[in-house]
């Protein structure tokens, strides 16, 4: 049965505060009461949360009295040094409220969403818990690697970003794991403390880099692609973005929103996530590939510059499904290890950040040689992830297997990226 909007509206916005002090302060619950968000399920269980919060070799916090204790990201007993995980209201206290108010209910061990309008309202009624999915939806949207690259594409300061990433970090550590500017990661940082150490989060927050947090790297699992964001349909349409107060890990103080507080995801990708060497490109009636599009941003971009045709290649479907095609745009399901294409068929090839992913680079590497007649647009970054980690030197070398480089860029110690005219091997008549 829905709430009554006109009695409860208060109620679901003292409801949603509660809600973001729960995640805010780590406790257990907190993990099972998001998860429908995440995956856009009614029903959450124990099972269901241990895919996407355990990995025996990881540690992460959970909240205890006194602050938060250092727990292996497996689940059982907190007092054990585990992730605790219980569909019970007695055993799980922060349960209760949303059980009473009728959004939740328990049903054979699991816990189903009553009425999905009203948890949706309830989502929409959080500041920190929006951010959350938030910086989850945007870590496949964007096309993230950096903390750096994920605030431009939200328009949030470094700081907050890395805040939020830290809360997804240690909700469900199996998603995705942080790299300081040091090399060290999360995980390393608590193994330094013991299984069952209570602390407080300000001080766990002096282990932190204090500076150069834009460098931090993002290196999420698979089970990124396995996320499926629910959140209110506004929030897409909005063109008002979140301004973040005083942080949760610093301060313990929630985050504040203006306006209508919804964030634009498409919307930032066009503004933020198309890199500047691409401004360097002559588009202008080419034809162009964007091998390994992902969304296909930056193959799109050259519409905008000229380009007279475009073809969009990925080996994901389900990603190239999310954009449509048209009068001048092709979508292609394709291994870039075996382009459907023409030898030198095409104008101008985006390659970006692929090849570090795949063992056969160089098959990739001659593939679009053979159908590119004039330029790659090419890029390498270095994520914990990949397959391939560069050196700049290693990334020279790569450049010059295609030919003749035009632009070296280098950003940071991450990325390398280049516009690369292409070096035909001379064949005989």
């Amino acid at each position: 049965m829905m709430l009554d909007k006109t009695v409860n509206v208060v109620n679901l916005g003292e409801l949603g505060r509660y809600l973001d002090d729960v995640v805010t302060k780590l406790y257990g619950a907190s993990r099972l009461l998001l998860l429908p968000a995440i995956l856009n399920t009614r029903v959450v269980n124990c099972n269901l949360l241990r895919k996407f919060c355990c990995d025996g070799s990881l540690l992460t916090l959970n909240y205890k009295v006194g602050g938060v204790t250092v727990v292996r990201a497996e689940l059982g007993s907190l007092s054990s040094g585990f992730v605790p995980c219980a569909v019970d209201a007695r055993r799980m206290p922060p349960l209760r409220k949303f059980i009473d108010t009728g959004v939740l209910r328990i049903v054979n061990g699991s816990l189903m969403v009553d009425d999905w309008d009203d948890y949706l309202m309830l989502i929409d009624s959080t500041s920190t818990v929006k951010g959350i999915l938030t910086i989850l939806q945007a870590l496949s949207e964007c096309g993230v690697y950096s903390v750096a690259s994920l605030s431009r594409c939200l328009g949030l300061s470094p700081e907050d970003a890395f805040n939020l990433l830290f809360m997804v970090r240690m909700l469900y550590p199996a998603i995705l794991e942080l790299i300081m500017p040091n090399g060290s990661t999360i995980n390393s940082i608590l193994r330094r403390m013991d299984v069952g150490a209570v602390v407080k989060l300000s001080e766990l927050a002096a282990k932190l880099p204090s500076s150069g947090i834009e460098e931090v790297i993002i290196s999420p699992s698979e089970l990124v692609n396995e996320l499926n964001i629910a959140l209110p349909r506004r929030r897409f349409k909005s063109r008002r973005r979140w301004l973040y107060g005083s942080s949760p890990l610093r301060t313990g103080v929630g985050l504040t929103r203006a306006g209508d507080g919804f964030v634009s995801v498409r919307s930032a990708i066009t503004r933020y996530a198309i890199p500047s060497i691409l401004d360097l490109v002559n588009f202008r009636g080419a034809v162009v590939a964007d091998v390994g599009c992902g969304f296909g941003v930056k193959g799109a971009y050259g519409i905008r510059h000229g380009a007279s045709f475009v073809v969009l290649i990925d080996i994901d479907e389900g990603v190239l499904r999310l954009r449509r095609s048209g009068l001048v745009v092709d979508l292609v399901v394709a291994d870039a290890r075996m382009l459907p294409l023409r030898e030198s068929s095409i104008d101008v090839v985006v390659l970006w950040n692929v090849i570090n992913f795949i063992r056969e680079k160089g098959s990739i590497i001659n593939e679009v040689k053979r159908v590119c007649r004039n330029e790659v647009v090419f890029s390498v970054y270095n994520a914990a992830n990949a397959y391939w980690r560069y050196t700049y030197e290693d990334f020279l070398s790569e450049v010059l297997m295609i030919g003749r480089p035009r632009v070296i860029k280098r950003v940071g110690r991450v990325q390398y990226q280049a516009i690369v005219r292409v070096s035909h091997d001379k064949r005989k008549d």
